[in-house]
């Protein structure tokens, strides 16, 4: 394989990772509702949105039903969470953008893969997840880390909303986003890791500073690639900027805690401590 076939499979790879998902072709057939009696064509009634085709309750209705409430039926989570592994960036630009369809519910989705991956440690490997308690002026905040993990998530995506807003805002793609945008763009990237750290549990049983490395580099990784996808910045321009905005979610985080937590906090080691637990349980 030559240069220029490299150079070809690339630019073919950048199309299709840049390429939003199709959506299947309209019905020209005519319909008449099953549910409001309005007369259309197309595959969904303009009126109360029911499908045109439903048919019969069978038994595929019912595993939908029960898989809905996981967000593995309609508007599948598994289609986000793959979007989200192989056009991060993109996927949640299209989001922003308008294309609300093309994604599982976001917030919904963290809460639920958090769910997962929490049970996951605490259920089947409850002996890989050894966290030390000793310390009893941060005792009580690790303790309400391991029973609220998905609330943990959403204040660790809320602290990098601002930092954001303000280094990426005259991006060259989705220039000046919004911070509510932003809650959603943090939601996306919390969701990414929190599913990297499912896929990555096998080298938890390793215990060697390797497979810590590498999983770190892997989620800085993506983390540069979802925001030079998202907001389109050169890898310089990229690499500065998401390193400022880790920089300021740290301060921001150790600020929130002699804030909230004055009792907890008797000298800075401890905040330290609080900062690191935080970053190596959650990241």
């Amino acid at each position: 394989m030559n240069l220029q076939q490299l150079k070809r499979g690339f630019v073919r790879f950048r199309r299709w990772v840049r390429r939003t998902p199709p959506f299947s072709p309209l019905s020209e057939e005519e319909h008449r509702c099953q549910c409001c009696g309005h007369s259309y064509r197309g595959n969904f009634c303009p009126r109360c949105s029911q499908k045109a085709e439903l048919g019969r309750i069978t038994w595929r209705s019912v595993l939908i039903g029960v898989m809905d409430v996981w967000g593995l039926g309609t508007r599948s989570m598994t289609l986000s969470v793959w979007q989200l592994l192989y056009r991060p960036g993109y996927f949640i630009g299209d989001y922003i953008s308008g294309k609300r369809k093309l994604s599982f519910p976001p917030v919904k989705m963290l809460f639920i893969i958090a769910l997962i991956y929490a049970n996951i440690y605490f259920w089947f490997f409850p002996e890989v997840l050894k966290l030390p308690l000793e310390e009893q002026g941060v005792v009580g905040y690790k303790l309400w880390i391991r029973e609220h993990y998905s609330w943990a998530m959403l204040i660790m995506s809320a602290l990098a909303i601002i930092p954001t807003w303000v280094i990426f805002r005259r991006s060259p793609r989705n220039t000046r986003h919004t911070i509510p945008e932003g809650f959603f763009i943090q939601v996306f990237f919390q969701t990414l890791t929190i599913v990297l750290s499912i896929l990555t549990i096998p080298l938890d049983f390793t215990q060697s500073i390797i497979t810590t490395v590498a999983y770190d580099l892997l989620i800085m990784t993506y983390y540069f690639v979802g925001y030079k996808q998202l907001f389109g910045y050169g890898i310089w321009g990229t690499l500065w900027r998401q390193a400022l905005v880790s920089v300021c979610v740290v301060v921001f985080f150790m600020l929130l805690i002699w804030l909230f937590f004055p009792t907890m906090i008797d000298t800075v080691m401890e905040a330290l401590d609080i900062v690191g637990y935080y970053t190596e349980y959650i990241l």
